[in-house]
């Protein structure tokens, strides 16, 4: 295995980790109903996630359908490419909410 191999394992590792980290803490949270402002969630993470990481996996859930992400004020689907994370929330989508149950799995999501 070369360097360049290794290091994408090291990056869709932690992915895994931090989107497993984000779906656990929804779930722990039950919102799977109710959205959560993405700064708290930012503030709860702090000592485990930085803001790209958690970008990031908030992107990568999106995108598969297993987050919600809306602006706060609008209420208007958005996505953290789109806005600045403080202007938005999320919540688990059906999606995720299986995800979460252990009733379906995806590779890059650690729980």
């Amino acid at each position: 295995m070369n360097e360049n191999d290794m290091l994408k394992k090291v990056r869709a590792g932690e992915l895994a980790a931090n989107n497993g980290t984000i779906i656990r803490t929804l779930g722990m949270l039950g919102l799977d109903y109710q959205y959560l402002r993405l700064r708290v969630l930012q503030t709860t993470l702090a000592d485990s996630m930085g803001r790209a990481a958690m970008c990031s996996a908030i992107n990568y859930l999106a995108d598969s359908g297993y987050i919600l992400v809306r602006t706060v004020d609008e209420h208007a689907p958005s996505s953290v490419s789109d806005a600045e994370p403080e202007l938005l929330e999320i919540k688990l989508s059906p999606a995720g909410t299986r995800i979460q149950r252990g009733v379906e799995k995806d590779p890059l999501i650690e729980l």
